[in-house]
């Protein structure tokens, strides 16, 4: 993302005020660990970061704002994952790639989970500015995984394959809403990592069309996805 230049009253900013935007930016990110955007103040962003409400203006016009450069500093695709995608995988191996994903998909979560929590809800709400966030954030990996299904399903008749831009969407939908509900107690004696298991198997399937990528073991029954 493009550095900020200048602050909101047109100023060239040196290395006082980048400090200074850089603090606001890290309080209203460690103010939403604990509490909800719409809770946040700008008195309290002044406490957190020592700065006053004037101050504060000089650099963002909203808690909003600031919540917005907080959340435009993760890097949800990151380096591992695309990566990990751009890698060679066969059916073979599919399973066990799609493991590695999820576990640092979540991993991406399990770090930033405050900020991502309040981006794809503010999201939701309809603002079109955390929308787009989550859509630049997440792009690189959405058009990884079409690129991914394209070669693992490319041996399928065209009438069996799965629409890669539909598909890649479900799958990021699955893994957005996975890595947020496996942090909370579960009802229902689920487990974090039987969780992650079967979530790296439903992206495997989606990845290969449904086409057969268990690997047997001796004296067990062939297992297929599809007949």
């Amino acid at each position: 993302m493009t550095r900020t230049k200048k602050n909101l009253s047109g100023q060239e900013m040196g290395s006082k005020g980048f400090l200074t935007r850089e603090k606001i930016v890290n309080a209203t990110a460690d103010l939403l660990v604990s509490r909800p955007l719409r809770n946040i103040k700008v008195a309290d962003i002044g406490q957190s970061a020592g700065i006053s409400a004037s101050t504060f203006y000089l650099y963002f016009e909203t808690v909003g704002d600031s919540a917005l450069a907080a959340i435009e500093r993760v890097e949800q695709s990151s380096p591992k994952v695309v990566k990990l995608l751009k890698q060679s995988w066969t059916r073979a191996t599919l399973l066990q790639n799609c493991k590695k994903l999820v576990h640092i998909y979540f991993s991406i979560w399990d770090e930033h989970h405050a900020l991502l929590r309040v981006r794809n809800f503010v999201a939701d709400e309809g603002d079109r500015r955390f929308y787009d966030a989550r859509r630049r954030s997440l792009e690189p990996i959405h058009h990884a995984l079409q690129k991914k299904m394209s070669e693992l399903q490319g041996d399928l008749p065209e009438k069996l394959r799965l629409d890669p831009p539909s598909t890649a969407s479900v799958i990021l939908a699955m893994l957005e809403r996975t890595a947020q509900i496996i942090r909370l107690p579960s009802a229902h004696k689920a487990t974090r990592p039987r969780i992650t298991e079967t979530t790296a198997f439903l992206v495997a399937s989606a990845l290969s069309g449904g086409k057969s990528f268990v690997e047997r073991r001796p004296g067990t029954p062939k297992v297929h996805v599809t007949d």
